[in-house]
């Protein structure tokens, strides 16, 4: 909502009184919808990508014993 304000004022040049913008109030309505839409997806049975454990490397070479190079 406060983007989309602020939007409007650029886009029109309207004076947005910053008295009757009430920050607490949207801060808890924007983590309640947050916790919400987790809590949803949570109950849905998503999981991301990024949430899973990572993954072994699909190859690995073993080092050699001894392979170390003296770079002078």
């Amino acid at each position: 909502m406060y983007v989309a304000a602020f939007a409007k004022y650029l886009s029109d040049e309207i004076n947005i009184p910053s008295i009757s913008f009430q920050s607490d109030y949207l801060r808890n309505r924007y983590a309640t919808l947050l916790w919400k839409y987790g809590m949803d997806k949570f109950k849905a049975g998503y999981v991301s990508d990024n949430d899973d454990p990572t993954r072994s490397k699909s190859f690995y070479t073993i080092p050699v014993e001894g392979g170390l190079i003296n770079i002078e």
